[in-house]
């Protein structure tokens, strides 16, 4: 640019000086005025020229500072854009971190809250045994004995079917009761009395005294005599005895004869069916047949599953039927002490619920009610 003005300066005082001199130039002008005109014709070209090509530069040096100050900026834009989505970023995770020790601190108070709640329930609870300890009767504890004493038989009922101690157990209540001498317990009388009354109609369980018999009879399973092959043999007796004397020859003759053709062909009429002998093989086989059915009906027994006891005795005796021969004296004892234990019960029907015990839990409760009125009137 610098040049570019010098130069127009220069034909700016090359103008003014040929306007300041005219006379100066007429004169020192030849008559042949042609060469100078061209002379200036090609300096005013190359001055163009000169021109055109400063200002190409110029323009081309303005594109490319322009270009590379556009690059920079867009350059530094980017730069932003990343730096401002860096921190977006940065500003989410700890948005959603803040977020999550949110939900944490609010989950944290709930177990608080929760705790706070389960403590003052707590609280009351023991405020209120408390009161009820200070206002109850002392013959109030012959009824909490008696609660226990009713929780103790429904335990033996249910979890292990000794109804004899739970029987024993609510007759040792009633005798409890019968201390007090309350007739407002009557009620609660009445009732265990219709617990033990229905306690007792169940049927007698013994159940270590079946797996003892199971056990006796599946050891003698072995022992039991298996049917035979027994064919009745007709011994035909010999009437036919041949003469020594040799007059009786024809006689004698016929007599062989007889005797021959009877032993040729045989012909033995059965009225039963003929079993097959049994291999040893399958005399084991049938043996362990007899031993597993045994076995399940000791299982049902446990289980106290009456309808696969029933179905494991029937297969045994189903067994003992078919391939024992029950006329022998072991086996046959051993078929009746099948069917006497068919006649067992494995399975019980308890009650679910002792009527005894909301009878006494609806006592306290009145009597509790009670007391604590009485203890506020005071």
């Amino acid at each position: 640019m610098t040049k570019s003005n010098n130069d127009n300066e220069e034909i700016i005082d090359n103008e003014d000086l040929k306007s300041d001199f005219p006379a100066a130039e007429s004169e020192n002008i030849p008559v042949n005025k042609k060469p100078n005109s061209s002379k200036s014709a090609l300096f005013i070209a190359l001055l163009a020229l000169f021109l055109i090509v400063i200002l190409i530069f110029s323009g081309g040096y303005f594109y490319k500072l322009n270009k590379t100050l556009t690059d920079q900026q867009q350059a530094k834009m980017a730069q932003l854009n990343s730096s401002l989505s860096s921190q977006e970023a940065t500003l989410n995770q700890q948005n959603a971190a803040l977020q999550s020790a949110l939900v944490q601190v609010n989950q944290q108070l709930r177990q608080v809250t929760n705790q706070n709640k389960l403590y003052s329930s707590d609280l009351q609870s023991l405020q209120r045994r408390v009161a009820e300890t200070t206002v109850r009767h002392p013959n109030d504890w012959i009824l909490t004995e008696v609660e226990y004493l009713i929780r103790l038989a429904g335990s033996k009922i249910w979890l292990e079917s000794d109804l004899a101690t739970a029987v024993a157990l609510l007759s040792a209540a009633d005798q409890r009761l019968l201390v007090l001498s309350d007739p407002s317990l009557n009620p609660l009388r009445s009732a265990l009395l219709e617990d033990i009354n229905s306690l007792q109609s169940l049927p007698k369980r013994d159940p270590d005294g079946l797996i003892l018999a199971l056990s006796n009879l599946e050891s003698r399973a072995d022992k039991l005599l298996l049917v035979g092959l027994s064919l009745s043999t007709s011994e035909s007796k010999d009437t036919s005895e041949i003469s020594t004397d040799i007059k009786d020859w024809s006689e004698n003759l016929s007599k062989s004869w007889s005797s021959f053709v009877e032993s040729f062909v045989v012909i033995n009429k059965r009225e039963v069916k003929v079993q097959a002998l049994l291999s040893p093989e399958q005399k084991w086989y049938l043996q362990e047949n007899l031993r597993a059915e045994l076995a399940k009906a000791e299982f049902a027994v446990y289980r106290e599953q009456q309808d696969i006891y029933d179905l494991a005795l029937q297969n045994a005796s189903d067994l003992l039927t078919d391939y024992y021969d029950l006329t022998d004296n072991a086996t046959n004892y051993f078929f009746k002490s099948i069917q006497d234990l068919k006649k067992q019960k494995v399975s019980v029907d308890y009650p679910d619920q002792l009527k005894s015990a909301p009878v006494l839990a609806s006592i306290m409760t009145q009597r509790v009610k009670k007391s604590l009125a009485n203890s506020t009137e005071e």
